[in-house]
């Protein structure tokens, strides 16, 4: 997690370090602003995409000449917007990545570093890497083991038999480990089936605020390498996300599915029990998917239905 640093750096050494061409006046950067807040003497960026892997657009284009009302600013923007307004502009192919690298390099810094809070409960057995950092009021159950540099941040409880990897961030008040719900009837109550396998969390994996990762039945909940979970997620027992999917907002994955490599879950979208949806795939928003996609599909609607396929 991180907060403003401030800072002062030329246009032309973020230009410089982005290995970018700019033609035009140097000037010292003082902050970055957003489209909505501009601030003089700020570094924004300018994109028409949405999602830059799935080429998908923005709704709304906003007009770039409402900018030039303001002094020593520099957008961060495809060589094409140059046409489309007098402000200075540095060169991107992908602005939205660019301008994070410049935000991570010159403007944020690290809000917690390593250590486990006063508050903080850890059973016996719990292994921790170097420089992991445990928030207050957070509980970890015997034997989870947490890699190198993962932060745990508040409120946010760890059961079962977890492993989570190295440079991971799991958001306040997450639940990782819980019990999954499944039930048999025996004409008289419901009988819980109780859980005993695994959840495998891989490295560099983001889990947002206010998620559930539920543990297996028998074998492994696995959430690969290099995933990303936004906040209000639900993801069920024995599901498998696969390395660098995005998954958004109050989207569900349910029991026994399978996501692919490289795909983007969108908001409120379900994933229905035992489905798999290939590699490169996008999911539209509150879709309900109940059959399995190959690769590259674009899947939207309730129920789900593939609206193109991508090269």
């Amino acid at each position: 997690m991180f907060k403003e640093r401030k800072n002062k750096v030329s246009v032309k050494k973020i230009a410089d370090f982005l290995k970018s061409d700019y033609v035009g006046k140097d000037f010292d950067i003082i902050c970055v602003s957003s489209l909505n807040n501009i601030k003089n003497n700020s570094l924004l960026f300018y994109s028409e995409l949405t999602n830059f892997k799935f080429k998908i657009k923005d709704n709304i284009q906003y007009d770039l000449k409402k900018l030039e009302k303001y002094e020593n600013i520099v957008i961060i923007a495809t060589e094409e917007i140059k046409k489309k307004t007098d402000v200075p502009i540095i060169s991107s192919k992908n602005p939205r990545l660019d301008f994070q690298r410049i935000i991570m390099e010159f403007f944020s810094e690290e809000e917690f570093k390593s250590g486990i809070h006063p508050s903080a409960t850890l059973e016996y057995n719990v292994q921790l890497g170097k420089n992991v950092y445990v928030g207050a009021n957070c509980y970890i159950a015997k034997d989870v083991i947490i890699g190198d540099n993962t932060k745990i941040l508040s409120n946010t409880v760890i059961f079962g038999i977890t492993k989570i990897g190295k440079n991971c961030v799991i958001s306040s008040n997450s639940t990782i480990g819980s019990e999954g719900f499944s039930f048999s009837f025996d004409e008289t109550e419901f009988i819980h089936f109780n859980h005993i396998g695994e959840i495998s969390i891989g490295d560099n994996v983001w889990i947002g605020s206010n998620c559930t990762v539920e543990k297996s039945q028998l074998d492994q909940t696995i959430i690969d390498d290099h995933v990303k979970i936004d906040d209000l997620v639900h993801i069920s027992h024995n599901v498998t996300i696969k390395k660098f999917s995005q998954i958004t907002v109050g989207s569900i994955i349910c029991g026994r599915a399978t996501i692919g490599k490289g795909c983007w879950i969108a908001p409120n979208a379900v994933i229905d029990n035992g489905c798999e949806i290939g590699d490169n795939c996008f999911v539209g928003t509150s879709s309900l998917v109940r059959n399995n996609f190959p690769d590259n599909c674009v899947i939207i609607g309730s129920p789900a239905k593939t609206l193109r396929k991508n090269n």
